[in-house]
């Protein structure tokens, strides 16, 4: 398992987070079909350990990480299908995750801007250290 894994986990424990069980490989496949979107090889690394929070669970600065059932929930319910959430602050004050055809992850309110992160991993460092930059 990689370092910057080890790390988020180590912090959603400390935060005493549950979190779900790691996603499959049906999972993933599942996910990606109906999101006709490919994810990331950090985003799959992280998943097949941890498949998003429990619930409605956060972390210490407010975020939880969906799983990606939620993913796809969401991602049905949302007019916006340019994005592909997997994060939320303050209870879907606002959504973070990737933009279609588009390298790096945004905030829903800010993706016709720069991204606020050009990769999963680097996100989930933000998200967890409370970055001013992530809201």
């Amino acid at each position: 398992m990689e370092d910057w894994i080890k790390e988020a986990i180590a912090f959603w424990d400390e935060c005493e987070v549950k979190i779900n069980p790691p996603a499959t490989a049906a999972d993933f496949e599942k996910a990606e079909t109906i999101l006709s979107f490919s994810f990331p090889d950090d985003f799959k690394a992280l998943y097949a350990v941890v498949n998003g929070f429990y619930g409605y669970e956060w972390q210490e600065y407010m975020f939880s990480f969906w799983s990606l059932d939620r993913i796809i929930e969401e991602f049905v319910e949302s007019k916006n299908k340019n994005i592909i959430g997997f994060c939320d602050f303050l209870i879907m004050s606002h959504v973070i995750g990737f933009k279609r055809n588009t390298v790096g992850i945004f905030n829903d309110y800010s993706i016709d801007c720069e991204p606020i992160a050009l990769t999963f991993m680097e996100a989930i460092g933000m998200i967890n250290s409370g970055s001013r930059e992530i809201y």
